[in-house]
């Protein structure tokens, strides 16, 4: 009886190249920026305070991850000021519902509306309201379902305040 050797692979070690191509392109397919988005904005801005969003709906907290996104997308771009900036980005939830939708697992659609105001010395300077929305899994228990959900609304925030900032960018 003979035992066969084996040869190393003449694959091995390629597979991670293989693996960072695929997610060179998933990252370029979703939308991701190597820059800094919302890097001007109207009326010659340059510094935007951002207080606390309003919530206009029954969804306890919502504001947080709101305000949170927006606080967060203008310091990446480099504009975010304090109370003494000379403009502030109001925001108000106007809108927070999510329900069953289509499909097996079950799955929840989730849909929010976000209305922004930027103001430059008391004056308005531009206005937009955005809606998004998008699906998230249901869990096993409870619990884990209201994980989804909450994770759904913090994306949900963060794509809604992108967008509303870049529609007043555009309103130059």
């Amino acid at each position: 009886m003979q035992i066969a050797k084996l040869s190393p692979s003449p694959l091995r070690g390629r597979g991670s190249g293989r693996g960072l191509t695929v997610l060179l392109l998933l990252l370029l397919s979703c939308g991701y920026r190597f820059t800094a988005p919302n890097a001007s904005l109207p009326a010659n801005i340059r510094a935007v305070h951002v207080p606390l969003f309003v919530n206009r709906t029954a969804e306890p907290g919502a504001e947080l991850p709101f305000t949170q996104s927006a606080r967060d997308q203008l310091a990446r771009a480099g504009r975010l000021g304090d109370a003494n900036a000379g403009a502030v980005l109001d925001g108000t939830i106007l809108g927070v519902g999510s329900g069953p939708f289509m499909g097996s697992p079950p799955v929840f659609r989730m849909s929010v509306v976000l209305g922004l105001s930027l103001k430059k010395g008391g004056a308005e300077v531009g206005a937009t309201t955005v809606s998004v929305s998008e699906e998230f899994p249901s869990g096993a228990d409870v619990l884990l379902t209201e994980s989804n959900r909450a994770a759904a609304l913090t994306r949900l925030a963060e794509a809604a305040v992108r967008e509303g900032l870049e529609r007043l960018q555009t309103k130059q």
